[in-house]
């Protein structure tokens, strides 16, 4: 816009006594406010932008000018080039009004679809993006950033190219094995032809520079050999560990990095767990049946959650699965997909993975969209096991099965685990007045030194300095 255009727009909105849906006034004169980014993500994330008029007060109006042009604009740059997930290129308009006041007028460009949603990377997803409803700003919804995010670049990572590798890389056997219990399932009866238009629709193979090549998650799946014999796919697998005790000083009694295409990978985890959990026998009736620690059906689950979930942008670390003699944990690089928390983590639907996801579902690796943890706790449930415990941590995602030797843990005692899982320490203060408000403080010493007696957690300090943290 030229600055024609912007006094026009200011003086409508003037004469309204209103802020616009692509205008907003703020009251700074010399500072810029802490919470500015609102305003910049929710503009950036508006179609065709929006202008943010510094030197107005917002509330009823008055045209008071800036004083502290120059700081007001070096402060501005440093949001724009570094605390947005989106570097902006701001046009700056400095209006003279009335011949009297300076007003700064930040005019901010629309994000790149791809990119979207524009937000506060210190926050994070998604309570830093905010969006315009009409004339004023408010943090995105759960369903409109999954709206935002179905088609941005930086959560299709499965569909971008993968680097070194051709269409001849992947195996046309495999392919036409989908393809066939795809129309299985369609009841069209017959395979369809295998061309490049249909590949690239169900995401195995993309155009780039004009060449088709395969994507991330087409040659993860589909290669004819190992992915992790190419760059940059090595470390692309799963490491598995058995310790014989219930910590990892104790003795590594097997373990194995498991490599392969994706859907060999959960088969080949799936064996070395079994391999590694007890097995009791049970008569029932005049039948013998033998019964693992816990459930297969669950321990399937976790693992094909695991590399479909997994953030495969880090390739410096595993997926990691650790059989402890008492416990499961699986360990994945990348926290919890944008909107999915531990508190609703039952009911999220969201992959950031969606073509591995789709794909490994084409071949029966997933049942169902949004029921895996959900199966997971149900079926722990029916072994009289203790529900799974999740923790989200910076750059990874963890899942704990606890085994047999747990069953008897009550509900505060895994409330008190759920929360250390989240703060990492907590005192009997935090349990009397805030975990476990209203129970007797008798009854919670007693859950603490069961805890303890279990090494679930240990304490530090003493007296009124005791605290507590996890034993694993």
């Amino acid at each position: 816009m030229n600055k024609k255009e912007i006094i026009e727009k200011i003086k409508y909105a003037l004469s309204l006594a209103s802020e616009l849906p692509d205008l907003e006034f703020k009251t700074a004169t010399n500072h810029i406010p802490n919470d500015i980014w609102r305003s910049i993500s929710a503009f950036a994330n508006r179609r065709g932008g929006g202008l943010i008029v510094f030197g107005i007060y917002s509330n009823n109006k008055d045209v008071v000018g800036c004083s502290q042009v120059e700081n007001m604009q070096h402060k501005l740059g440093e949001i724009f080039n570094d605390k947005m997930s989106f570097v902006l290129r701001p046009n700056y308009h400095l209006i003279n009004w009335e011949n009297s006041k300076t007003l700064l007028v930040l005019e901010i460009p629309e994000c790149p679809k791809d990119y979207m949603p524009c937000y506060f990377k210190s926050v994070g997803l998604p309570n830093g993006a905010y969006i315009r409803d009409g004339n004023s700003s408010r943090r995105i919804t759960d369903n409109e950033f999954r709206t935002y995010i179905a088609s941005s670049k930086e959560f299709q990572f499965d569909l971008s190219e993968a680097i070194n590798t051709k269409l001849r890389d992947l195996s046309k056997n495999k392919i036409t094995f989908l393809l066939e219990k795809r129309e299985e399932l369609v009841k069209r009866g017959a395979a369809s032809e295998l061309n490049n238009e249909l590949l690239k629709n169900l995401g195995i193979i993309a155009q780039f520079d004009k060449e088709y090549l395969p994507t991330v998650g087409g040659y993860l799946i589909f290669s004819k050999i190992n992915p992790q014999n190419k760059f940059p796919f090595e470390r692309y697998t799963v490491r598995c560990v058995r310790y014989s005790g219930n910590d990892v000083s104790s003795e590594i009694i097997d373990k194995n990095d498991i490599g392969g295409t994706l859907d060999e990978q959960i088969d080949d985890v799936y064996k070395f767990i079994l391999k590694n959990i007890k097995k009791t026998a049970l008569i029932v009736g005049t039948k013998r049946i033998e019964k693992y620690e816990y459930p297969e059906e669950a321990i399937r689950e976790l693992i094909a959650n695991a590399v479909i979930h997994r953030d495969y942008k880090i390739i410096e670390t595993f997926t990691q699965i650790t059989i402890f003699e008492d416990r499961i944990t699986i360990t994945n690089p990348g926290c919890l997909p944008p909107g999915v928390t531990i508190d609703n983590i039952r009911d999220a639907q969201f992959s950031r993975n969606s073509i591995i996801a789709g794909r490994l579902k084409d071949l029966d690796y997933l049942e169902e969209f949004g029921r895996g943890i959900d199966l997971v706790i149900r079926k722990m449930e029916e072994w009289e096991l203790s529900p799974p415990l999740f923790r989200n941590l910076v750059n990874s995602f963890q899942v704990m099965l606890l085994g047999p030797k747990y069953k008897n843990l009550n509900e505060r005692q895994l409330k008190i685990i759920n929360i250390l899982l989240i703060v990492g320490k907590l005192t009997i203060k935090d349990c009397v007045k805030k975990i476990l408000r209203g129970t007797p403080r008798a009854t919670i010493n007693k859950d603490l030194k069961d805890l303890r007696d279990f090494n679930v957690i240990k304490s530090h300090g003493a007296s009124v300095n005791t605290f507590y943290t996890l034993g694993f």
